[in-house]
C-alpha cells in the first residue's frame, strides 16, 4: 500500500517528477506537491487512489493554476468565476482499438443549471482541447482513465444532493478565488519498461501544460465579454 508520504517517494515515477521541481508534503494526507516555476500551471498534487475493482491504485496528476488569489478577489472577478464555472469540461473516447479522445462539458453543469439559470454552459474550452492535435497525441500515449477541468470550490461535506446545491448556489454567488484544477487519472502499475514509463510522465506533464494554456485562452476571452 501507498497511503503516507514516505511512501510515495519511493515510487519510482514520483522520484522521476523529482527533476520538475522539489517535491514537498502535502497538507492532504497520502500526497506530494510539486511546484512548477517554469510552467504554465503553478504545481501539481500527486496522490493515490484506489481502484474499485482491486486492491490496485490509479494516480491522480492535479494541476493548480491560480488566475485570482483570495487577497487580489475583486467583485468585477465575481462575474468571470460565473463566466468560466459554464466552461468546465471532461474527457471522452471512441473506438476500442483506435482510440479518439474529445472532450465535453461537464456532466455537473446539467444539473446545476436546473437549479442556477444564470449558468451559461459553453463549449468553448471543450472544442479547443479536442481540436488540438499536440493533446491528442498526448492523450494516446497516456491512456488515462479520466481527465477532468474545473474550478475550485470549496468542498461540500454532504451526500444530501440538496444541501450540497444549496451550498454551492452560495459560493457560485459570492466566490473568493478563480483556480483551476485539472485532474487526470492514470494507472501506471502496468507500465513496466522503463522507457515506456518515462514516456507517459513527460506526456502527463505536456498534456496538463497544453490544458492550461487553453485555459488562459479562454479565461481571456470570457474576461473581454464582461
Amino acid at each position: 500500500m501507498t497511503d503516507s508520504y514516505s511512501d510515495i517517494l519511493l515510487v519510482p515515477f514520483a522520484k522521476y517528477l523529482g527533476k520538475y521541481g522539489e517535491l514537498q508534503i502535502s497538507n492532504i494526507g497520502g500526497s506530494v506537491l510539486i511546484p512548477f516555476d517554469r510552467s504554465s500551471f503553478d504545481s501539481i498534487l500527486l496522490r493515490p487512489k484506489r481502484l474499485s475493482y482491486s486492491a490496485d491504485k490509479s494516480w491522480q496528476f492535479i494541476a493548480s493554476k491560480t488566475l485570482v488569489s483570495e487577497e487580489e478577489f475583486t467583485n468585477q472577478d465575481k462575474f468571470l468565476f460565473q463566466g468560466l464555472k459554464g466552461v468546465e469540461c471532461e474527457l471522452k473516447q471512441r473506438g476500442v482499438i483506435k482510440k479518439y479522445y474529445y472532450f465535453t462539458s461537464s456532466s455537473s453543469l446539467t444539473y446545476l443549471k436546473q437549479e442556477i439559470p444564470n449558468l451559461m454552459i459553453s463549449d468553448a474550452l471543450s472544442e479547443l482541447l479536442t481540436q488540438d492535435i499536440d493533446l491528442q497525441t498526448h492523450l494516446k500515449n497516456i491512456k488515462p482513465e479520466s481527465l477532468n477541468i474545473q474550478l475550485y470550490s470549496p468542498l461540500i461535506n454532504t451526500k444530501d444532493p440538496e444541501q450540497y446545491l444549496l451550498e454551492f448556489k452560495k459560493y457560485f454567488k459570492s466566490p473568493s478565488s478563480i483556480i483551476w484544477n485539472i485532474t487526470l487519472e492514470k494507472y501506471l502499475e502496468g507500465i513496466v519498461r522503463k522507457k515506456r514509463f518515462v514516456m507517459t510522465i513527460d506526456s502527463i506533464i505536456q498534456a496538463l501544460e497544453i490544458t492550461t494554456t487553453h485555459l488562459e485562452k479562454v479565461t481571456k476571452m470570457i474576461e473581454s465579454r464582461i
